[in-house]
């Protein structure tokens, strides 16, 4: 709880336009890419942020969910992958 009190981690409450984003994504992901249902919350929980300009990375060490940030326009980050190998990427034009 460091980082909440610190403000460097700020909790975000999540709503009913996030379950209704969720949803979306998870019916254009679910079976193409594997999206499963609570990465598909934390997506949509994370995109409002990122609307908004607040964040623009994207981190997680899950490869589906990885791929569909990337669709979302996310740099996306795996930090389990190596030093020489770490996922760091945008979205193709």
């Amino acid at each position: 709880m460091l980082d909440v009190a610190s403000g460097v981690v700020q909790p975000y409450t999540v709503a009913d336009d996030h379950f209704d984003a969720a949803e979306r994504l998870i019916g254009r992901f679910a079976f193409s890419l594997r999206l499963r249902s609570l990465d598909a919350l934390q997506l949509a929980v994370a995109l409002a942020p990122k609307e908004q300009g607040l964040v623009d990375q994207f981190v997680a060490a899950d490869k589906a969910l990885l791929d569909v940030a990337a669709l979302a326009a996310f740099s996306v980050v795996n930090p389990e992958a190596s030093k020489q190998s770490q996922t760091s990427r945008k979205t193709p034009s």
